[in-house]
């Protein structure tokens, strides 16, 4: 049974950051966030003119943006992020909600960000480290598998494939919804059931993570390296 999302969550109190919202499960996030009335929702986007397009989708339902900010940043270039980073600390100050929505699907390609770094490296292991770390700040992090969904996830695959065409049929013919796997991702966020933190979500619905995620001695040499890549990068 689907998860579903209630009508009644109270978000006028909250200042959220969204990031992947200008295409996939991330617009149908920031459609129903939008509806719930934050008291700011800051989308950030690399493609101004994907999120201008967001705003008037979102200003399509609603009639006005006034609480959604689009600002410039590109999660493949660590400076962009910390220019953004920057900003936020110095205009805004607070923040409620953080949703780390972005990912692609690329096979056997590697695929390098301006800072020569793989583009996508991630898992459940820094959020359960991030919860260790947070867990007497009363921050909580949840981990998310939205479900399969057709998206443009594989859009940077090159080329013709197999495996590709295989997914993308799969989940045409047995896949859900865009606005199901929103939901899936933000369900347990808004739920107002008390959660532990550093928990792994699939479709909504807690899950226990590959083994390897509970390994600490992993996750701290993981956080330890990420640490030392920045700080090789000037950005700490």
């Amino acid at each position: 049974m689907p998860v579903k999302l209630s009508d009644n969550y109270d978000l006028s109190k909250y200042v959220i950051i969204l990031t992947g919202a200008t295409d996939g499960i991330g617009k149908e996030m920031a459609k129903f966030l939008f509806g719930f009335n934050p008291k700011r929702l800051i989308i950030p986007a690399r493609n101004k003119e994907k999120g201008n397009k967001l705003l008037e989708y979102l200003k399509s339902s609603k009639g006005h943006t006034d609480n959604v900010e689009v600002w410039e940043m590109d999660l493949a270039d660590l400076q962009s992020v910390k220019n953004f980073a920057n900003k936020f600390i110095n205009e805004v100050g607070e923040l409620h909600m953080l949703i780390n929505n972005a990912g692609i699907e690329t096979k056997r390609q590697i695929l390098k960000t301006k800072d020569n770094l793989e583009l996508q490296f991630q898992n459940i292991i820094i959020c359960k480290e991030l919860s260790r770390m947070l867990q007497n700040d009363h921050i909580t992090t949840y981990s998310h598998h939205p479900g399969v969904i057709l998206t443009n996830i594989s859009h940077l695959n090159t080329g013709f494939s197999i495996s590709t065409l295989t997914i993308n049929t799969l989940a045409r013919l047995f896949g859900i919804t865009a606005e199901q796997g929103a939901t899936n991702v933000l369900y347990p966020a808004l739920s107002l059931e008390n959660k532990e933190t550093g928990k792994y979500y699939d479709e909504g619905i807690e899950q226990e993570p590959n083994k390897v995620a509970y390994d600490e001695e992993i996750a701290k040499k993981l956080w330890s390296v990420s640490e030392q890549i920045l700080k090789e990068h000037g950005m700490i």
